[in-house]
């Protein structure tokens, strides 16, 4: 009964120590070079920048992650995986109507992970989405929005 105390103990402590260490979902849009055109030839408004992190109980339990839908806010999704690639496309299209584009183009998704800092028990992850936001043009309208995976 001692050693469970002390491992729940333990366990709260990394769980709180770790809370500073996490930050949420940021979403970041710079202006493109001029003429920038997307693979698929639409004018490019701006190149986007997406991060979602999240603790994890042994890189399999979600503690928390960042909210997708709200990024730059700082707000949490407790017990949910919000580190999916639908989820990172979501937190992309969010300001869709703000930067006058049509549809977010050349998404690149990539992952990471790490627990070396508990000893593995909680464990950090990171995705990380780039791609650009574009205005159609008439002659690209039929094109589809695909993730490049």
């Amino acid at each position: 009964m001692d050693r469970c105390r002390i491992f729940c103990a333990v366990l709260a402590v990394l769980i709180i120590g770790c809370t500073g260490c996490s930050h949420t979902s940021t979403l970041s849009w710079e202006a493109p070079v001029p003429g920038q055109r997307s693979s698929k030839g639409n004018q490019v408004m701006w190149n986007l920048t997406a991060v979602n992190r999240g603790m994890y109980l042994f890189n399999l339990i979600p503690l928390w992650s960042g909210y997708e839908t709200r990024p730059n806010r700082h707000e949490y999704k407790i017990g949910q995986n919000m580190l999916t690639r639908p989820a990172m496309r979501r937190m992309m299209d969010v300001h869709l109507d703000k930067w006058k584009a049509d549809r977010v183009e050349d998404v690149k998704i990539s992952e990471s992970a790490s627990g070396a800092f508990s000893l593995w028990i909680v464990w950090r992850r990171t995705m990380t989405a780039t791609g650009v936001a574009v205005k159609v043009t008439p002659d690209n309208e039929k094109t589809e929005n695909t993730d490049n995976r």
